[in-house]
């Protein structure tokens, strides 16, 4: 196969295999080396060139996992199980979660089950389950105490009692005051618009929206939400807060490793703010604000939803007698420790 080469067989191997041991040294290069030229055409040495890794593979996201919807919410009731939270407890906590993913609202399902839930039973300013007592009564209305156990099961609760007045006397109201995060806000309207009736409810939440031509967070997201039956297989259900964005969008942004839009939230200074950590360190320590609906000053009507966010706030304190602003924004704010979030709701 090498006629002009060496005639002597053994001579061509021992050659070709020191030549192979060479070309695995590092640095050597198996186009200019003229050793190589050498071995090729005088003991017919064949170059193999060294393999050059597929930098587009290897650097190529991986697919995404795709996990089961009830795998998902069996694993964060086994949660809050294991902190302490009862069975019928921790399935209702875990189905008022998975029902956020389910709809899309990746903001308040599964990724908040640690931040929100856990880390705060773990810093002693949530209780995994406590009593729910009624301070008063009436036969269409309820004042409701939560003594700072979960929002997700104390949320049901009081919906549930407001449901079973309308059906007996067609208009049910209960009040809600030291509750704490109770998850999605359509939730509660869908369990009203699935029993045929008209569902609203509403919840304040630590101080995150400046008012307008403001930039202090003095206002929660507090959303206002509404729960309709249709003759369709689907009821009517408006579910949002009451500012351009809200925290736990951000702290998805984050997840994501994504820039915050524009326009979503305003420092101290009146500077709009799109980097998402600092957003997120920045309104821990209350030097940030989200925008309420229309955005910051009166040009697209900020000062509307200004107005829907304190109407919110009005209804979840006044009629509760709960505490409102720094009261509830989670963390005292001289030595920067956390502490409870004694909330409000409506339903």
């Amino acid at each position: 196969s090498n006629p002009s080469g060496h005639q002597d067989k053994s001579i061509r191997e021992k050659v070709c295999n020191l030549l192979t041991q060479y070309s695995a040294c590092d640095g050597v290069d198996l186009d200019t080396d003229v050793l190589f030229a050498i071995g090729a055409n005088v003991y017919g040495f064949e170059v193999k060139k060294k393999s050059v890794p597929d930098i587009a593979a290897a650097t190529a996201k991986p697919p995404d996992v795709i996990i089961d919807f009830e795998y998902m919410k069996v694993f964060m009731k086994e949660v809050f199980l294991s902190y302490g939270v009862p069975e019928d407890r921790a399935e209702t906590c875990s189905d008022v979660l998975i029902e956020a993913d389910k709809r899309g609202i990746d903001s308040h399902g599964l990724g908040r089950l640690k931040p929100i839930y856990c880390d705060r039973i773990d810093a002693g300013i949530l209780s995994p389950s406590m009593p729910i007592d009624v301070i008063n009564e009436t036969e269409t209305t309820a004042l409701i105490d939560g003594n700072l156990g979960m929002g997700l099961y104390i949320g049901p609760h009081c919906m549930n009692m407001a449901i079973e007045k309308a059906k007996k006397y067609g208009v049910g109201f209960v009040a809600c005051k030291n509750s704490t995060h109770y998850g999605i806000a359509g939730y509660y309207a869908t369990m009203a618009s699935d029993a045929g009736c008209i569902g609203f409810t509403g919840t304040n939440a630590r101080p995150s929206i400046a008012p307008t031509f403001g930039v202090e967070p003095m206002l929660g997201t507090n959303p206002l939400v509404f729960g309709i039956p249709t003759h369709d297989d689907f009821p009517f259900v408006i579910d949002c807060a009451t500012s351009v964005n809200q925290r736990g969008k951000i702290e998805r942004y984050a997840r994501e490793g994504k820039e915050t839009p524009r326009g979503a939230v305003i420092d101290n200074e009146g500077i709009e703010r799109t980097d998402t950590e600092g957003i997120l360190r920045d309104m821990v320590l209350g030097k940030c604000a989200l925008t309420p609906l229309g955005g910051a000053g009166d040009a697209m009507g900020g000062y509307k939803g200004y107005g829907w966010a304190t109407t919110v706030e009005l209804l979840c304190t006044a009629l509760q007698s709960g505490p409102f602003g720094d009261d509830i924004c989670g963390v005292d704010r001289a030595t920067g420790k956390p502490k409870p979030m004694p909330l409000g709701h409506f339903f």
